[in-house]
């Protein structure tokens, strides 16, 4: 959960600016609560700090609604970017955030961008010592901007450490991994192709762990200075989006992720007796 503008690469990195673009979270994140509530989904919200601490009755409303509150950083910054000290302040400051307004000790975190890679082993120790249960930051191939090929596809304990990976989806086919876990990839798919890769992970006994930003609902946001490649990956496939998730929503049932986790812990079953999730919710 973020800014549209904390989402743009090319606005990122200009915190002294946000405060002059126009906030549109509130209303974004309002109608993704409609859609949640509408199909019976609990959720996982990874809050971004900078947004908590602008917004506490919105994490408050969340909340209250039963949904999962993680975090996700304080000001949206690529951790591979990150020296060890930078990302405990973003952790602690984000934790802070959270709790201020819950006063719950957060048990989850994803990385801005899925930006925890092989460079960056030093980020679970950091997530383990704020208290941290698990995280879903892995994305197991590669994009243009964020990836960690070879990577395990499926949740794990990450090695030393007693903290849970869950990585964001993917499926195999043809010899080769392929995301679906979520934003641009349900934006730009037919929801077709969607459904047939849920239906396969769950075939396989896979958990399929999806998710979604609010300003990907957001119809109404345009900002004309955005490069060819955000105007692709920003806006491509939004007017679409609201349905396909209705769809998925009447079609698998869902919880958070603390939840799935919860399950690892109590059966520690090979991945291939579980059943399928979507954004840390059981899909059946």
């Amino acid at each position: 959960m973020e800014e549209w503008f904390q989402g743009l690469t090319s606005t990122n990195p200009q915190v002294a600016r946000w405060p002059t673009l126009e906030s549109r979270v509130v209303p974004a994140t309002q109608h993704l609560l409609r859609l949640l509530r509408a199909g019976g989904v609990t959720a996982t919200f990874f809050v971004l700090g900078a947004v908590a601490d602008q917004h506490p009755a919105l994490i408050e409303a969340i909340a209250a609604e039963g949904h999962e509150i993680g975090v996700h950083g304080y000001h949206h910054r690529f951790v591979y970017t990150l020296t060890p000290a930078a990302f405990d302040e973003e952790l602690g400051r984000s934790t802070e955030a959270v709790m201020r307004i819950t006063g719950a000790q957060p048990l989850g975190h994803r990385a801005p961008y899925f930006s925890v890679n092989a460079a960056t082993p030093w980020a679970f120790e950091r997530m383990a010592a704020h208290g941290l249960v698990y995280d879903s930051s892995v994305f197991p191939t590669r994009n243009m901007l964020y990836g960690f090929p070879g990577a395990p596809r499926l949740p794990y304990r990450v090695p030393g450490h007693n903290l849970w990976e869950l990585p964001a989806s993917t499926v195999r086919w043809a010899g080769r991994t392929w995301p679906m876990a979520g934003g641009f990839y349900v934006r730009a798919l037919p929801y077709g192709v969607i459904r047939a890769a849920l239906r396969r992970l769950q075939r396989a006994g896979e958990p399929a762990i999806l998710y979604v930003h609010p300003w990907e609902l957001d119809l109404g946001q345009r900002y004309s200075q955005v490069t060819a490649r955000e105007r692709v990956t920003h806006y491509w496939g939004r007017a679409g989006l609201a349905a396909k998730l209705e769809q998925m929503f009447d079609e698998f049932s869902f919880t958070t992720l603390r939840t799935l986790v919860a399950h690892l812990e109590q059966t520690a079953q090979p991945m291939a007796s579980l059943s399928p999730v979507a954004e840390g919710r059981w899909a059946s």
